[in-house]
């Protein structure tokens, strides 16, 4: 009997989908005695699991350690109560993550050790990859690849047969020649605050595709590269005593000055426990004394990075530094991604975002977030900027036009919603729509109040409920909104809704997510256990999607 092999892959912006497409073309090229499948989390049913033979799972982090939004069903399936036995099936499991974060590639070092608890044999030992991940999984992948020769020349002990399920293997969209390694070049054509100055500033801007011949759906996302305020990059120079036209060598072994490089090439704007443990190596002693504590504490290192970008540093703890030294602090830069806030039935060749500008203060300084304060104040209108499509799967309107959906965003989480009811208007779509949004002020930031009073005038925004969390004495939240609505909520959920979140992932998300599960044990009777059971099977049914950072 065919040995059969299951690539799962648990992806968050398309990077463990991309290593797992490899490992699946490598495994169909040298093993075609087996049967080899590649799917998404996203598209599997878990409780397949158990009729498994082979399983090989490459899984991303986001968060703090949680799995990928698509691989949710999986963990709550794989960690429940009542998670079966797995010992007929063998496994091995690939991290993908980033070790400046204190839980690097806690999802997949989670689902590796539950795979063990629950009996499964393990092939091979699971391999870490950090951002630079290629060179670690092309490893792994040539080692499973050896691994399994030796493996399936043997029988097969498991013995079970299994039918064609309804999992569907994964099919990469296509949007144009054009992708994150080989980004378009676009012109900037609006630029458009949408909030008053006395709120956060949150700027509408519309983007020309031209003769691009890119596509995208409501859900994707816009990736934008940029490059760091040369402000920024002055006074960092500054002071660490660097030379600006000192040469420096990149990570691809390039040559370029230690400005151009601050500037192009990497991520300055963002401190890692890494860049902090690298630093104080070059302080003078009484400056190392006081950081030192830090470094074996996770915890306090954590919490001491948190809102402190590396220009904090340097001036609290100044050091001078050689341009190489300086140069290997930061890691490389890499692109921004934004939910796109339009349907391109509705603009044609545009693209549109809804981004929040960071801006925060040091003394009577101020400074800017990477890519939105290069959006914000280095691009006007006519400008150019280099971008591609993100395609997010696994946000994506219903196939049936007449379901019903709720939206649940805040702040800028409005921006996929826009995107929605552009979409389900342009085509009619018969279903019901239902906006849960939130901000902070209603006279200061109600995002496109305008349209949402057009798309209600004209019947496709059939209910709406708006939080305000600092107008009026009583804060509100969205989720204080969807607690008061909870026989209507259950009602759509009972007449086939689709709900959809998007936002702040550590608070907004969390928050709406306990609430939709007590709203399913207050009006259905049913235990936290098995409402939290009913919402992990809508998540599975893809009619529970988010979007969350």
């Amino acid at each position: 009997e065919k040995r059969r092999i299951l690539i799962l892959s648990c992806s968050q912006t398309g990077n463990t989908l991309s290593v797992a497409t490899s490992l699946y073309e490598q495994l169909q090229a040298a093993h075609a005695g087996a049967e080899i499948s590649l799917v998404s989390a996203a598209d599997y049913r878990s409780r397949s699991l158990v009729d498994e033979d082979i399983v090989l799972l490459l899984s991303s982090t986001q968060g703090e350690g949680e799995p990928p939004e698509e691989a949710v069903p999986l963990s709550k399936f794989l960690f429940h109560k009542k998670a079966p036995d797995l010992s007929r099936l063998s496994f091995a499991v690939l991290g993908l993550g980033d070790s400046s974060y204190p839980k690097f590639n806690q999802a997949a070092k989670d689902f590796d050790e539950q795979f063990e608890k629950l009996g499964a044999k393990r092939l091979f030992e699971r391999v870490d990859c950090d951002l630079d991940f290629s060179a670690q999984a092309d490893q792994w992948r040539s080692d499973i690849d050896a691994h399994l020769k030796t493996v399936i020349s043997t029988p097969s002990v498991n013995g079970v047969a299994v039918a064609a399920d309804d999992t569907s293997a994964v099919v990469t969209e296509s949007t144009s020649t054009y992708s994150k390694s080989n980004p378009y070049t676009a012109e900037l054509l609006t630029k458009q605050r949408i909030t008053t100055e006395n709120a956060n500033e949150i700027i509408h801007y519309e983007i020309d595709l031209g003769d691009s011949g890119i596509t995208y759906q409501p859900g994707d996302s816009l990736g934008i590269y940029f490059s760091n305020a040369e402000s920024l990059v002055d006074e960092i120079l500054e002071l660490t005593q660097v030379n600006a036209k000192e040469k420096v060598t990149l990570a691809d072994s390039s040559e370029t000055t230690i400005k151009e490089a601050l500037i192009a090439h990497l991520d300055i704007t963002e401190t890692t426990p890494q860049f902090v443990r690298q630093y104080a190596e070059h302080l003078a002693t009484t400056a190392n004394d006081a950081l030192s504590p830090l470094l074996d504490d996770a915890p306090a290192l954590s919490k001491f990075i948190q809102d402190r970008p590396p220009i904090f540093i340097f001036k609290e703890y100044p050091s001078e530094l050689k341009a190489q030294q300086l140069h290997d602090l930061f890691r490389p830069l890499t692109p921004r991604l934004y939910s796109i806030a339009s349907s391109q039935e509705e603009v044609g060749e545009e693209v549109h975002l809804t981004v929040r500008t960071v801006r925060y203060a040091n003394g009577e300084k101020e400074y800017q977030g990477a890519a939105s304060g290069y959006l914000a104040d280095q691009l006007e209108e006519g400008d150019e900027l280099k971008i591609f499509i993100e395609p997010n799967p696994h946000f994506r309107l219903p196939d049936n036009a007449a379901a019903p959906i709720i939206m649940i965003g805040a702040g800028t989480g409005i921006a996929p919603f826009r995107a929605f009811l552009q979409e389900r208007q342009i085509n009619g779509d018969s279903g019901e729509n239902w906006l849960i949004f939130g901000n902070q002020r209603f006279t200061e930031d109600f995002l496109y109040q305008s349209e949402w009073i057009q798309l209600n005038q004209a019947g496709f925004l059939n209910k709406y409920d708006f939080a305000w969390s600092r107008q009026g004495k009583e804060t509100q939240y969205v989720q204080h909104k969807l607690a008061q609505r909870a026989s209507d909520v259950w009602q759509w959920l009972k007449n086939g809704a689709y709900i959809y979140v998007c936002g702040d992932a550590k608070r907004m998300a969390k928050d709406v997510e306990d609430t939709l599960i007590q709203i399913i044990s207050q009006e259905a009777k049913l235990s936290a256990d098995d409402a939290e059971d009913y919402l992990n099977e809508l998540r599975e049914l893809k009619r529970y999607q988010r979007d969350v950072y």
